[in-house]
């Protein structure tokens, strides 16, 4: 009977110390998986956020770029405010240059509109926009940027990149051009990974939301505010300069929640196994025992 219970002893010794060898060795894992999962959050976002950031970069440099190249056609439009041919000529190029072009205009040297054709697609975010680039390129020419946001304009949500326009030695006007956030939506696309969601939030009001791998605010399929659990949740964020964008990364809940339940599923199976084998062994060995006791 002692050799019994000393053999029930020794496997409930042996079970504990590998049920606590197992519970630290998952607390590792998980906790090397939460800081893994962060460092991959960051690593995303920041990823991103140089990217889009270049692609506005790049935005800026090939639209002054356009302007220097067909100054000319500028330069005609100006001193004939009605050619439509000369004006649907600098659209096409502009399609051709750039695969996400919406639209353009040219205003005066006080920020209004010339192409009175245009002025339903300028809507009141753009109007605001021109007016604070109109007062900022007064100050100086070439240092300025906008500050790019989308403007939720109706069927066609988009950014704008303006840029002086002098042609005359003289006045100093603005060329207003409108894009789609297609290639931006591409960016965050291509860096997002399984369990997470790469978003551009509003910097100025971070609760709402300007674009995801969906498209622009027009095109989500869910709320277009953050809860306040969501905002909670994500710790990875990133602002883009010369804009009022701020990329976050909103962690999957439910994605984070089964892997650690995987991982402490593994535990209890594996305990259960080493008990039923543990349980069996002490069975047949004590078979055996009592075997030769009564021989």
């Amino acid at each position: 009977m002692l050799k019994r219970m000393e053999l029930f002893n020794i496997a409930a010794v042996f079970l504990l110390v590998t049920s606590i060898i197992l519970i630290i060795y998952t607390m590792e894992r998980e906790q090397e998986f939460l800081d893994h999962n962060n460092s991959i959050q960051k690593a995303s976002v920041h990823g991103a956020a140089y990217a889009i950031n270049l692609q506005l970069q790049n935005k800026y440099r090939h639209v002054r770029l356009f302007l220097d190249e067909y100054s000319h056609l500028f330069l005609h439009l100006e001193k004939y405010p009605d050619d439509e041919t000369t004006s649907e000529n600098i659209k096409r190029r502009l399609q051709q240059r750039f695969t996400d072009f919406f639209t353009y205009t040219i205003t005066d040297e006080n920020g209004k509109p010339e192409m009175t054709d245009i002025e339903s697609l300028v809507g009141e975010a753009c109007q605001i926009d021109l007016n604070n680039f109109s007062d900022s390129i007064k100050r100086s020419h070439d240092a300025v940027h906008n500050e790019v946001f989308v403007h939720p304009q109706p069927f066609n949500y988009h950014y704008d990149i303006m840029a002086p326009l002098q042609t005359n030695g003289t006045n100093v006007r603005i060329f207003f051009s409108s894009f789609y956030l297609n290639e931006i939506v591409d960016v965050m696309k291509t860096h997002e990974i399984p369990g997470q969601t790469l978003m551009l939030v509003k910097q100025s009001n971070p609760g709402l939301i300007e674009a995801t791998r969906e498209g622009a605010r027009d095109k989500l399929t869910r709320d277009i505010n953050l809860s306040q659990e969501e905002r909670i949740r994500i710790t990875a964020y990133e602002s883009i300069p010369n804009t009022d964008w701020r990329l976050v990364n909103l962690p999957d809940a439910d994605f984070e929640k089964e892997y650690i339940y995987g991982l402490w599923k593994e535990v209890v199976i594996l305990l259960t196994i080493v008990a039923l084998a543990l349980f069996l062994l002490v069975f047949v060995l004590v078979r055996i025992s009592e075997k030769k006791l009564s021989e």
